[in-house]
Order: C-alpha cells, then sequence, then structure tokens
C-alpha cells in the first residue's frame, strides 16, 4: 500500500488515542489548538537558545583556550634546590643539551628557553610596568603559535641581535604606540635587590653603629702571648666571641666596603681556628684592615652602592617590529623580545654564559599528555647530591599548563555549566506551561472524554491522547529548535552585527581579538532536543492522568 491520506487514516483508527490526538492538534480546528501551536514554537525557541548558547560557549572555551596555548608553553621545565626556583647556567648544566634531547621525544613539537621578567615601559605620554618575554628567533615551531595572534608587523626578528619587540595591542593603546615607534624599556628584574640597597643606605654604617663589633677589632691582639718572630696567639674564647659578632651581621645592610673588611677579619679567624700565631704580616693586614673600616665615609659608600643599582638597570630603545592580540581574561606578556636582547637586559649574558630561568615544551596535544608526561621525567637530570650551597640537592620540575591555567578553565567550564543549567530551569518553566496548557485543553474536552469513557474507552486510552500530544509537541519542538538554532549558528555574525548595531551585543568579541566563536556537536544539538522532548512528554502526562481519573456521569452532567 502506498503513503496516502486513506493509509494513513486506517493506522490511525487503529490507535484511537493517536487519532484524537492528531486532532485535536489540527490548527484549523479551534482555538485551544492554536494554543497548542504556540506551546510547540515556544518547545523550539528554548531548544535553540540552548544549543546556541552552549554552541557559542564551548566555541568561546575552545578559542580562548588556543589563544592561551598559542602563547603560554604547554611545560615548564625548571630547576629548584628544594626551596626556590634557580636560574640554569650553560657553563654550569649543558642545557641546549637538554633541550635537543627533549625535542627528540615522540608528541614534543618544540623546546624553547624561557626568560621573563618585568620592566617599565616609558614614551612620551606615560609609562607601565609591563611583563617582557623572550622568543628564539629561528624557532619556528615557537614563533608558529604567536602568529595566529598578530595584528600588525611582523614577528621576524632576524638574526635577533638587534633591538626589536612585538608589543600586546593593549599595550600599545596604553601607550600610545604603533609599528615603527620607539619603546624605552627599563628593566626591574632586580628590584629586591634594589630595594635592599635603598633600605641600606636609609641606615648608618653598620659595622660603625656596633660599638661590641668595634672594640672587638681594635683590641683584638690586647694581652695577645708572644709566640717568637713577632707572632702572636689570640686566646681562643676571644676569636669565637667576634667570630659569632661577624655571623650576626646581615649581609644585605652592609655597604662594599664593610663586606670586604668583614670578609677579610673572617678569613684571618678561620685561618687561625686551632690557635695557630698571627704572624707579622697577619697582624698588619687585620690592623690596615681594621683603619680603612673606621675610615669609611658613609656618602662615599652609598655612592657606590647607588652606582651599583645603575648596573644592573641596563635601560634599552627597542623598534617596534609589531603588535599581537591577547586574550582578554589571560592576558600574555606585554612584550616580546629576542632571546639575546633579553638576556642583554637582564645581565645574565657576560663572559660568554648563556642563563635562561628554564625550558618551555611544547607537544602536538596539549589535552593527552599521559606519555608525554613519562618520557619527559624520565629524560630530566636526575636529582644531585646534597652540597653546602644547596642542603636539599639540585632537582628538575615539570609544571603542566592544566596547572598553571587551571583557575581558567574552570571559570569558563563553570560558566557553561551555569549557564546549562539556567536555561534548562527557563526550559522547564515552559513545561510547566505546556502542562498549564495541557490541563485546560483537557478540562475544556471533558464531556468529550466523558463520552469515550461511556462508550468503553479505558483510562489508558484517554491518557493516551495527552501523552501523545505532548510526544507530538515535544518532538517537532525539538527538531524545529534545532534546525533553528543551526540556521542561527551559521548567522550569527550578521545577526550579532544587527544587534550591535541597536545597542545590543550580548557576545562582545572585540576586546577578545575574535569573530563569535561556536561549536557544531552534534552530541550537544541531540542532548538538548532529547531532554526538551522529555520536559515536554512528562508535562502532558500529568494532566492525561487526572483527566483519566474522572467520573464520566458526573462530567456529562456538569456545563
Amino acid at each position: 500500500m502506498g503513503d496516502t491520506p486513506h493509509a494513513r487514516m486506517k493506522i490511525l483508527r487503529r490507535n484511537l488515542s493517536l487519532m484524537l490526538a492528531v486532532r485535536y492538534l489540527n490548527p484549523l480546528r479551534s482555538m485551544f489548538s492554536i494554543i497548542t501551536l504556540i506551546c510547540l514554537v515556544g518547545v523550539a525557541l528554548g531548544v535553540m537558545v540552548l544549543i546556541v548558547v552552549l554552541s557559542v560557549m564551548e566555541g568561546l572555551q575552545k578559542e580562548m583556550g588556543e589563544k592561551v596555548l598559542a602563547f603560554a608553553p604547554h611545560y615548564v621545565l625548571d630547576m629548584n634546590d628544594g626551596f626556590q626556583r634557580l636560574s640554569i647556567s650553560d657553563t654550569e648544566h649543558d642545557w641546549h643539551a637538554l633541550q635537543e634531547k627533549i625535542s627528540q621525544i615522540p608528541g614534543v613539537v618544540s623546546v624553547y628557553p624561557q626568560l621573563e621578567n618585568e620592566a617599565i615601559a616609558q614614551t612620551a605620554t606615560g609609562r607601565m610596568t609591563v611583563r617582557f618575554n623572550s622568543v628564539e628567533p629561528h624557532n619556528d615551531s615557537h614563533l608558529q603559535p604567536l602568529q595566529t595572534m598578530l595584528k600588525e608587523g611582523t614577528f621576524d626578528f632576524g638574526e635577533g641581535l638587534d633591538q626589536e619587540c612585538v608589543l600586546s595591542y593593549t599595550t600599545a593603546q596604553a601607550l600610545g604606540l604603533g609599528v615603527g615607534d620607539t619603546l624605552h624599556l627599563t628593566p626591574v628584574g632586580n628590584m629586591d635587590e634594589i630595594a635592599e640597597i635603598w633600605t641600606m643606605i636609609q641606615n648608618p654604617l653598620a659595622t660603625h653603629e656596633n660599638k661590641e663589633f668595634c672594640e672587638g677589632v681594635n683590641t683584638f691582639f690586647d694581652g695577645a702571648a708572644e709566640a717568637g718572630d713577632g707572632a702572636c696567639t689570640v686566646d681562643k674564647a676571644k676569636a669565637e666571641h667576634l667570630l659569632s659578632i661577624l655571623f650576626n651581621f646581615q649581609d644585605n645592610r652592609l655597604r662594599l666596603g664593610e663586606r670586604d673588611a668583614l670578609n677579610t677579619f673572617f678569613e684571618l679567624l678561620q685561618g687561625h681556628a686551632e690557635g695557630k700565631p698571627y704572624t707579622q704580616e697577619e697582624q698588619q693586614k687585620w690592623k690596615d684592615t681594621a683603619a680603612a673600616l673606621a675610615a669609611l665615609d658613609r656618602d662615599k659608600e652609598d655612592g657606590k652602592a647607588v652606582k651599583s643599582i645603575n648596573e644592573m638597570v641596563m635601560p634599552v630603545d627597542l623598534s617596534i617590529i609589531g603588535i599581537y592580540q591577547a586574550p582578554e581574561n589571560i592576558g600574555g606578556p606585554n612584550i616580546y623580545l629576542p632571546l639575546q636582547i633579553a638576556q642583554d637586559m637582564m645581565g645574565v649574558s657576560e663572559g660568554g654564559k648563556s642563563i635562561v630561568q628554564g625550558l618551555c615544551v611544547r607537544v602536538a596535544d596539549a589535552n593527552d599528555t599521559e606519555e608525554v608526561d613519562r618520557l619527559l621525567e624520565a629524560a630530566l637530570p636526575a636529582p644531585t647530591e646534597p652540597t653546602a650551597e644547596a642542603p636539599m640537592g639540585l632537582r628538575w620540575g615539570i609544571t603542566p599548563w592544566t596547572r598553571r591555567f587551571e583557575e581558567f578553565h574552570k571559570l569558563i567550564a563553570n560558566e557553561r555549566v551555569m549557564m546549562s543549567f539556567v536555561l534548562s530551569v527557563i526550559s522547564l518553566i515552559a513545561s510547566f506551561c505546556i502542562m498549564a496548557v495541557m490541563f485546560t485543553m483537557s478540562m475544556q474536552r471533558k464531556r468529550e472524554i466523558a463520552v469515550l469513557q461511556a462508550l468503553g474507552a479505558t483510562p489508558g486510552k484517554i491518557m493516551g491522547i495527552f501523552t501523545w500530544q505532548g510526544l507530538i509537541i515535544g518532538f517537532m519542538g525539538a527538531i524545529l529548535g534545532v534546525v533553528m538554532a543551526i540556521v542561527v549558528l551559521y548567522y550569527r555574525l550578521e545577526i550579532q552585527a544587527a544587534l550591535a548595531g541597536i545597542g545590543l551585543d550580548p557576545f562582545p568579541m572585540k576586546a577578545h581579538g575574535i569573530n563569535l566563536p561556536a561549536v557544531y556537536d552534534p552530541a550537544t544539538f541531540a542532548w538538548q532536543a532529547f531532554k526538551a522532548f522529555l520536559m515536554v512528554t512528562a508535562a502532558s502526562v500529568v494532566p492525561a492522568f487526572i483527566v483519566a481519573r474522572q467520573d464520566p456521569a458526573q462530567a456529562l452532567r456538569s456545563n
């Protein structure tokens, strides 16, 4: 038999509940059918809004994650002594060889040294504190992800020996700079040392202020026992007492001249710890050092300290060759500059040595790194034995990107969950509205239902009428909602532009430097449609159950 109207009617007659449900849903029959049609559109709108918002949120999460990982390494490998992170010098640790070794690990895309710090950026329009990162000019796998965020100019640093930089978009706007302009940069990586020097010069000379120390140094050889040939032996308790005073001096409160004098006293005391006599030359050296310490001029020593600050801070003028856009919520560095220039600024490239803070690793799949984790741990040098400089030994640590940006990804994920929850509540409210409509319709048809019951229709048949209505509304509404969502997502940029034109932009993307993103996930589409279908079906069961249990005789007598 073909699929003719006559054949379809025969199928409906076999199922009384389905037939009546279809007739009740016929929009040409009555006002209540029109209301039912409105319910169907309401379901479709709810499904559409859920899918559109979740798809955009998922697209935003993906886009932001890609932009964060464009400048953020997937792993940071660094060295520590159990207390703090240490710089890595190629004269002590062959980090070049380690870099080459790690680059051979399967799944590793690139390995590059890490060197970052803070600086003061100054222009004619003002100044601000910025953070700069170094790049290896010839490491294409390092620069390639950054290219995707480039708004203007280039990331081509040539040989990396010229004083050039790439500026972030927000920093360029704040300082009023563009490609081709010059940026005056003063590093502040030694701010702790500078602060210590500044605190030190606010106080008197520490050695002059300590009367016990001055008296102990000046009277050290008083009462010493003769040992022949002009030598003498100092009482051991006296020497140990003076040593304890030396140990109590805070190094960050000593001027350079004081530090040199105390080192000389310490060497002389340590060299005679077992009661060895002091020769005439050693006694004279002690007295000359004491005299030089007493003659120290505070102003001159403070001048030397201030000069050391000038040697720490090496301002440079950088030519801006590019401007890039970093994500708004997870800001990248303000400035990128070549590794050699960054090392020169920080003063860590003297004497032919190259010092970095760690090694950065990028992998092919940042979300599936279990095997890479194991291989990285195996490739890193073993911990060293404890020494006087490092009581806990030296060890290498691995910091994955998931730990560094854990809060950011939790925030985005929580936003999606909360948005889904809020919109689902709205859909639930719509289901209650549909339940109210169904209940109203069932009350209006009490007499028809009573006639059906009098003719022998079972409660199950009666329930089936309204359950079928819910199924049809839920199914058609869900399908229509998915179709509308696909259309809205396809034309999302045009819709956004239109809304922005009237001052209503629900997803302002300009600050993020990206267009309105979206992810077409069939699983999300199907799940949201299925949820709406279930809620509408459930909403139709309750009034159907109530009507099916009515007394037909009483219903026929009522007006």
